[in-house]
């Protein structure tokens, strides 16, 4: 049985790996998408960041107090003032900055100065109000900049022009000289960050891999007509779906280290562009950890191979049997976004759902949090699931009605 298997997993490799544009579309290909892409992304954000930052904002000022435009001057903030004089002034910045044409709309009360100096216990306290637009970035910006942080620098003017000291009422003050205030594990950081990725992509990717080549292995056999000849060699048909199963498991798993290499180079400039970290990703796996996810990936190798195998099985043709792994495919792929937004520490129970399980185990082992049990119950029940899987196609194989579709 082992030499059969061996001849069919070797004429599967030999197949695959002596043509150059199917070694070429299922290792390579990939990767060199994933690189463009990221590196697309990384250069777009960057050039959307220093956009925004370079940005002079627009920005209507309805009452503008002596106070504050001297408060601008003095402060060296330079923005393109425009002033509201009449009602149809004030229609047209609201406009503007529906249209993102005008960043900030800035409304102060009538005679602001002379109600901050003559201020008497029991006076209402002026209100200074802003309009934005947060659906446009440069807005959002200015309201970021302005509304959020000029505006109580101004305010912290006014209070020290009236009580001299604006220490003095101050009770307390939050981390204003705290650089130490981040306590965190690095590494587990970086796990984390690389885990709301790399489990998604990981689990896409071997579907992927092993979609593309297990539906001509076994479906595209039947619709060349090889797979009736080799139904009738000298070799048991158990030592035929189990040859291509590890073929197919060997390619995706091949195919999947390699998308994975691609990821974690490619990650950190992509998380530095779009998430603003500035300190490198410090990612260090042990040893341990580094067994763990390989024998988790050939176990996930194995069960994805076997679901694309047990489909082709029962299709005529490859286009039929890619049509009926798509639905199966809709399902990894939602599994993959359930671990990109999952949150808390999750239930025991995520050890026990097919899929799901293994890519959560992925996220964990990155972070270094997965547990022993954990990590067990999940690569029993990957392993289990895929050798149930295999006797159904080895079975299916031994069904004349199934292998004459």
């Amino acid at each position: 049985m082992l030499n059969g298997i061996k001849q069919i997993f070797g004429k599967e490799m030999a197949r695959i790996l002596k043509d150059k544009k199917m070694v070429f579309s299922v290792f390579f290909l990939p990767v060199i998408i994933m690189v463009a892409l990221l590196t697309i992304i990384n250069s777009l954000a960057g050039q959307m960041q220093s956009d925004i930052e370079d940005h002079k904002s627009i920005v209507w000022m309805q009452n503008e107090p002596e106070s504050f435009e001297a408060f601008l001057s003095s402060a060296g903030m330079e923005y393109s003032v425009r002033t509201v004089d009449s009602d149809s002034d004030r229609a047209e910045a609201e406009d503007q900055i529906l249209n993102g044409k005008a960043d900030l709309l800035i409304e102060f009360p009538e005679n602001f100065d002379q109600l901050v100096a003559g201020f008497q216990e029991g006076d209402p306290v002026p209100q200074v109000k802003t309009y934005y637009n947060p659906s446009e970035d440069y807005s959002a910006q200015a309201y970021q900049e302005i509304s959020v942080g000029v505006l109580e620098s101004y305010r912290q003017t006014l209070l020290a022009g009236r009580v001299g000291n604006p220490d003095a009422i101050t009770v307390f003050t939050v981390n204003s000289d705290n650089d130490d205030m981040v306590i965190q594990d690095d590494e587990k950081a970086s796990g984390r960050a690389l885990g709301m990725m790399l489990p998604y992509f990981i689990t896409i990717l071997l579907f992927a891999g092993a979609m593309g080549i297990g539906t001509d292995m076994i479906a595209g056999e039947k619709e060349r007509g090889t797979m009736a000849s080799l139904l009738v060699a000298p070799v048991k048909r158990s030592s035929i779906v189990l040859g291509k199963v590890f073929a197919l498991m060997a390619v995706s798993g091949i195919s999947s280290l390699i998308y994975v290499a691609g990821m974690v180079v490619c990650t950190p400039f992509m998380m530095d562009s779009m998430t603003g970290m500035d300190e490198a990703l410090n990612l260090n796996l042990g040893a341990d950890q580094i067994i763990m996810m390989g024998l988790l990936l050939i176990a996930i190798a194995f069960l994805y191979s076997a679901v694309v195998a047990l489909i082709s099985v029962f299709a005529k043709t490859t286009k039929e049997a890619s049509s009926y792994i798509m639905p199966v495919y809709m399902v990894v792929l939602v599994v993959g976004l359930l671990t990109m937004f999952r949150m808390g520490d999750g239930g025991r129970w995520d050890f026990y759902i097919p899929f799901y399980n293994s890519a959560v185990a992925l996220q964990l082992i990155l972070s270094h949090e997965l547990t022993m049990s954990q990590y067990l119950i999940t690569l029993v029940e990957t392993l289990a699931l895929g050798g149930i899987l295999t006797v159904l196609i080895a079975r299916a194989f031994n069904n004349e009605k199934v292998m004459a579709l």
